[in-house]
């Protein structure tokens, strides 16, 4: 049994298509097949189903997968120990962020790519629930993300700093000039919002819920940038969070009277059990120093 095995296997699981599987690992469909059959031979038994063009798992595969991805994680964090041996001068960094917590990313990257010049850092954005859902090991070092309220305790975590919900406009728009805006008012107002999938988006859902609230969404959209620029023609109102619209100064961030904790903590979310590599370490320290948790 062979380690590109058991990464050819787990590929294969995640595209449950072998041709798929084998373009993302740059081989041969053939190749990857002949590799699976070695693995299936060895185990004498059969890892997937084959129904058309689509495999899916068997009972068995299914049953292989966890200690599969736990010697694949193995394997990585013993290279990344004797990387680490060496010093953290190069290498790759792997980061996961939320599209909110953008702001802080930009200027801990900044501190950071001036101390090491020479490592590479990967950066990939998405909602929190997708971000968390590839904490595994195999995806990102980290992830930078609000804390879902529906989240299971299986990653450790470091608090960052707090944020509360508000009623974000234009310096142009009608409202720019209220003090405080009540949850009626909020509901008439149209708005564009994060997509579902969103820490933010999550909180909003439970206000909403609370009080029977019914709002005016007239766009969502999994892009947090791409929100804040369209607030810019003064037609489009928003609700997030303080830390996402940092440095936005012809926004107006205005105060939702309610009796609820719209406040949502930012965190630093590590995978449980695997090895942290200096750089990761060293990023980290950055970012507390930022945020002034440290």
């Amino acid at each position: 049994m062979e380690l590109r095995q058991l990464k050819y296997f787990k590929e294969a699981c995640e595209r449950q298509n072998f041709s798929e599987a084998a373009r993302m690992l740059h081989i041969s469909q053939s190749t990857l097949s002949q590799q699976i059959k070695q693995l299936e031979d060895e185990l004498d038994v059969l890892l997937f189903d084959r129904i058309g063009k689509r495999i899916v798992p068997t009972e068995a595969g299914q049953a292989f997968l966890p200690y599969a991805i736990r010697a694949i994680h193995d394997a990585e964090d013993g290279k990344q120990i004797i990387r680490d041996l060496k010093g953290i001068e190069t290498g790759v960094l792997r980061i996961g962020v939320t599209y909110s917590m953008s702001p802080l990313l930009i200027a801990t990257l900044e501190l950071f790519n001036r101390a090491y010049p020479k490592i590479k850092v990967e950066v990939t954005f998405s909602t929190s629930e997708k971000l968390l859902k590839r904490l595994d090991g195999s995806g990102p070092d980290f992830v930078l993300s609000f804390k879902p309220e529906d989240i299971k305790e299986e990653f450790d975590t470091i608090p960052l700093f707090s944020s509360r919900l508000h009623f974000i406009v234009h310096q142009s728009h009608p409202l720019a000039g209220l003090s405080s805006i009540t949850l009626k008012r909020l509901s008439e107002t149209p708005l564009i919002l994060p997509e579902c999938g969103f820490a933010t988006r999550k909180k909003i859902e439970e206000l909403c819920q609370t009080h029977h609230l019914k709002l005016n969404i007239g766009v969502e959209m999994d892009d947090v940038h791409t929100i804040i620029h369209s607030l810019k023609n003064g037609q489009w109102a928003t609700i997030l969070t303080q830390a996402a619209v940092r440095g936005e100064e012809d926004l107006v961030q205005i105060p939702i009277l309610c009796n609820e904790h719209l406040t949502s903590r930012g965190y630093l979310f590590w995978p449980q059990g695997s090895y942290r590599k200096k750089s990761a370490l060293a990023f980290a320290d950055f970012l507390l120093k930022i945020t002034g948790s440290r």
